[in-house]
């Protein structure tokens, strides 16, 4: 059997989710900032369609 202590965080959380703003540290318990990923979401806005001079046109 494995020993529990092994499993444990050594941050325990105190309900204080707050980075320090200098440091990156949890300001609640002390956990290291958390490593930048490989992957960043790109935020994606759609080219506004040119103008149409078409009256049946709806827009």
């Amino acid at each position: 059997m494995a020993n529990d202590m092994d499993n444990e965080d050594p941050y325990i959380c105190v309900g204080i989710c707050m980075a320090d703003p200098d440091s990156g540290y949890c300001l609640g318990c002390g956990r290291p900032p958390l490593e930048s990923p490989d992957v960043v979401a790109e935020i994606v806005v759609p080219a506004p369609k040119p103008a149409s001079n078409d009256p049946d046109d709806p827009e």
